[in-house]
């Protein structure tokens, strides 16, 4: 033993040798196992015992978590060398020993803030599969919110232990700057704090919620996300669409889903040839069809609107009594193919733009 402590290599014992690299073969060898025992003690913290959910717990914070073992065990390695502050180096003074700190610190923060962001993708995953069986879908619209939020932490802690603990850099007199700055900023990033607080808007007015069908400005979809900054649709025709929340909340609206109906609202044209009693009659029947169909709401509307130029006008309108489009649809095509047996019954037709072309002759 004394001979282990007495000599040396490279100006460290071979005992300081022979414990950093029992730690190095330990954390290289174990670090798969332990990660597994430790992402066990905390997956139980906070969920319950679910073997699906616990493989995707391993599957996000498993290699983040590796990595993490492994800068701990050079950490520890590196305190137990003794390495001198300086190195002359060809004549010059090295800091070899400050680099290596930097570089390993720089290394744990990274690692342990990809373990934590891989650990709340995993929370917020759990919460969004609960709040999908809840009811209520606020609970579900603020999951993203809540996710988003607490990953703008980690990464704003980081930063600050980067710069206060690794560089040792003044953390008051940072803040103290960027309250100088703040107007600059705030003057700037005026769009992305009025969509800030679109969102939030959003969240507390209630004007529509995850899964809900809105219409704006000639745009039909399902609200599939809403963020710090905008909020994203899914449209009839499976395209994706961001609008901006700033917009949505001084903009007209229209939530589709909390309609209790749709409105369908058209002319029809007759041809002039079309007697008065026949016109009456084509009324009477088409407002007899819209009377006498489930899902159509009572007091349609069937006038005789005006005279085109060339056409006999009338104005339809009627309300199906459902919010879904699909179901509104199959709805106006029966009624539609019901007015085309009317029209066909009748000595009337469709009207199409025609001309009546005089020749006068001396």
């Amino acid at each position: 033993m004394n001979w282990i402590y007495q000599n040396s290599w490279a100006g460290q014992t071979y005992l300081q040798w022979a414990l950093s690299l029992g730690v190095l073969l330990f954390i290289l060898f174990l670090n798969r196992p332990l990660a597994s025992l430790i992402n066990l003690l905390v997956y139980r913290l906070f969920s319950e015992r679910d073997p699906e959910r616990r493989r995707l717990f391993n599957r996000l914070t498993g290699k983040p978590l590796r990595r993490l073992l492994v800068f701990v065990g050079l950490m520890v390695a590196f305190t137990i060398l003794s390495i001198p502050l300086k190195v002359v180096w060809f004549g010059k003074p090295l800091r070899i020993h400050f680099y290596i700190d930097i570089l390993l610190q720089l290394g744990l923060v990274w690692y342990a803030a990809k373990t934590l962001l891989k650990v709340a993708d995993f929370v917020a995953d759990v919460w969004q599969q609960k709040a999908a069986k809840h009811p209520e879908k606020i609970q579900d619209q603020w999951v993203p919110y809540i996710k988003d939020g607490i990953k703008v932490g980690v990464m704003l802690s980081a930063f600050l232990f980067v710069i206060g603990i690794v560089f040792q850099a003044n953390i008051a007199a940072l803040i103290g700057g960027l309250g100088i700055g703040g107007l600059a900023v705030a003057l700037a990033a005026q769009e992305s704090l009025a969509n800030l607080l679109g969102s939030f808007t959003i969240f507390l007015d209630k004007p529509f919620t995850v899964g809900d069908t809105i219409e704006f400005k000639g745009i039909t979809g399902t609200v599939e996300n809403v963020g710090f900054r905008s909020t994203r649709l899914r449209t009839l025709d499976k395209s994706f669409v961001t609008i901006p929340n700033k917009a949505l909340v001084t903009e007209p609206l229209n939530n589709i889903t909390e309609s209790t109906h749709r409105r369908a609202s058209f002319q029809l044209g007759l041809v002039y040839q079309t007697g008065p009693e026949t016109l009456r009659t084509v009324i009477q029947e088409i407002k007899t069809l819209l009377n006498e169909h489930p899902m159509i709401d009572e007091d349609p509307v069937v006038s005789f609107f005006g005279y085109g130029e060339s056409s006999l006008d009338l104005q339809i309108i009627y309300l199906v009594k459902t919010p879904d489009y699909n179901e509104y649809l199959r709805v106006r095509e029966e009624i539609n193919f019901g007015i085309y047996g009317i029209i066909s019954r009748h000595p009337t037709d469709f009207a199409f733009p025609t001309r009546t072309m005089v020749t006068v002759h001396d």
